[in-house]
């Protein structure tokens, strides 16, 4: 039997960092709510000083769309793994991956120290895949809109890319 799921459903770094395996400075989100079971907002802000930011571009740094989407696969994750009894439900020996991306449109630049809030909507498309649909917002205008695939990918299906040892990491085991 599985527990029951009260929400909202409120993550912070370290309770994001409990469910997924990226770090810093990696791992994007500072906050999660997990609203329902395929309903998620989540909010990401990268300092001046971030040594991606400075390269891109040097004298007027912009978040790279990649980090955007990035963010909200992040967001998708824990907001399966914290919120969606089915993906809770994945027998261990899977791990969470951005699997496809089906389009993105960037409508405005991010600039450091900008608060971006992401919201997020999940449809099942199998038992271990979801197609996310998400929008980036800055100050109530919208940044970017991305529309993507999150799999459950069984960890032995990538033993062949990845070394035992680094695999045992990721899957915190």
């Amino acid at each position: 039997m599985t527990e029951e799921l009260h929400y909202p459903i409120d993550l912070d770094q370290a309770a994001i960092a409990a469910l997924l395996p990226h770090r810093a400075p990696l791992q994007l989100l500072q906050r999660v709510e997990v609203l329902a079971h395929d309903h998620y907002t989540g909010e990401a802000c990268w300092s001046a000083d971030d040594p991606v930011l400075a390269g891109h571009f040097p004298g007027c740094a912009i978040v790279p769309g990649a980090l955007l989407l990035e963010a909200a696969a992040q967001l998708a994750g824990a907001g399966l793994l914290a919120g969606d009894p089915i993906a809770r439900a994945i027998a261990p020996g899977h791990l969470g991956m951005l699997t496809g991306v089906r389009k993105s449109w960037f409508k405005r630049p991010v600039l450091p120290n900008e608060r971006v809030l992401f919201t997020l909507k999940c449809r099942r498309m199998g038992e271990k895949a979801v197609l996310a649909s998400a929008t980036a917002e800055v100050d109530g205008q919208e940044a970017a809109t991305l529309e993507f695939m999150v799999s459950h990918v069984p960890a032995e299906s990538l033993q062949h890319l990845i070394p035992a040892e680094q695999l045992k990491d990721l899957l915190g085991s």
